[in-house]
């Protein structure tokens, strides 16, 4: 992962996970698998959503907290990793990242439907933001930031709807958990139907070498 301070160590227990993103990109689900794997495990986890406008591709944000109380609810600069489907709503996290805050950052836009909604009736204000932009401004707040097209990744593994297996496997592989690949591997395989397993196995290992630093990532 590229980065500018290392954040391999294991992280300390009271880990509070936010995952961002948009309706139809598999939040949901990743929150669960983390949540199911670290209860098997006797760790006391509590898991929250804010669905929003999910099923017309509306900001989604789940929050997965491990050994930190009772509660889903994240404060503001509480959240010690985030998981970001896409730009802009991983930039909307930003108010609830730690300043020694992981963030892993799909690059990939999606573009927002108030948007595509402008550019429909002919506004020509109508832009996504910068993506760049974005990242600086991630960076402002902390500057561990491993931001790469998981889009494409899951695209090359069989589907573009693997990206939440993508996304997982970058925080697994990055060793911000604690967790080796192949142990959280058997929840990926198990909950998925046989008939994507195979494709879920090859976005999760593609996402584990990027956080591994063994595939490039954008600084962006």
């Amino acid at each position: 992962m590229t980065t500018e301070t290392d954040p391999r160590a294991t992280r300390p227990r009271g880990l509070r996970i936010l995952i961002a993103g948009t309706g139809g990109q598999g939040v949901v689900l990743a929150a669960r698998l983390l949540t199911a794997y670290f209860v098997r495990r006797g760790h006391r986890v509590v898991s929250g959503q804010l669905h929003g406008m999910a099923q017309r591709g509306g900001s989604v944000q789940s929050t997965v907290v491990v050994d930190g109380g009772s509660s889903p609810g994240l404060r503001r600069g509480s959240a010690d990793l985030v998981v970001g489907f896409e730009p802009v709503e991983t930039a909307r996290a930003i108010p609830f990242m730690a300043p020694d805050a992981v963030v892993f950052m799909n690059t990939a836009p999606v573009m927002p439907y108030v948007l595509s909604q402008q550019y429909v009736h002919g506004r020509k204000d109508a832009a996504y933001p910068d993506v760049r932009g974005l990242a600086a401004s991630i960076r402002e707040a902390t500057p561990q930031l491993c931001a790469f097209d998981a889009t494409e990744l899951a695209r090359k593994a069989g589907s573009a709807r693997s990206l939440n297996m993508v996304m997982l496997g970058c925080l697994i592989g990055s060793g911000c958990l604690g967790v080796g690949p192949e142990d959280f591997q058997e929840t990926v395989l198990a909950t998925a139907p046989s008939r994507l397993a195979e494709r879920n196995q090859r976005a999760f290992l593609a996402g584990v070498a990027v956080g591994r630093g063994e595939r490039h990532t954008e600084n962006r």
